[in-house]
């Protein structure tokens, strides 16, 4: 229970907050609740560019499918190795995305975008959708 609550509370505070902006950038205010398609609305916050947004979609997308696809080819191993250390780069890319996209809501929304980015990084994301609750309704600086 207690991954699954934690995962669930931070889903829950990072849909919030992605809501919150996303409301009041007039971007489409459902994409934040679902997962993985939630990318989408973080990058458009981010980047304002919906190329931006539609790789990290597509990132999270491909890396669910080699998940899933992982548990398939089990009896396989070179393509089992071959899956996991595909999932692992598109995962170290996704994330570098994320964080470079939080680092830029950040600085769009706080003062504090430096702290809020290394504790970000330094806890390997698991501070981000926090942060991102705890600023949705800053002003823009």
């Amino acid at each position: 229970l207690g991954l699954f609550g934690f995962g669930f509370i931070s889903y829950a505070f990072n849909s919030y907050g992605l809501y919150g902006m996303a409301k009041r950038e007039n971007e489409n205010t459902i994409m934040p609740w679902i997962p993985y398609i939630n990318k989408y609305t973080l990058g458009r916050i981010a980047f304002k560019s919906n190329v931006h947004a539609a790789i990290m979609v597509t990132l999270a997308v491909i890396n669910v499918i080699i998940s899933m696809a992982i548990f398939f080819v089990a009896r396989n191993l070179k393509l089992l190795y071959f899956l996991i250390i595909l999932g692992f780069i598109i995962s170290i890319i996704l994330s570098v995305y994320c964080f470079v996209a939080h680092y830029r809501i950040y600085k769009k929304y706080s003062k504090s975008t430096v702290i809020m980015t290394v504790l970000d990084v330094l806890s390997l994301g698991l501070l981000g959708p926090f942060f991102i609750f705890a600023i949705k309704d800053n002003d823009e600086n």
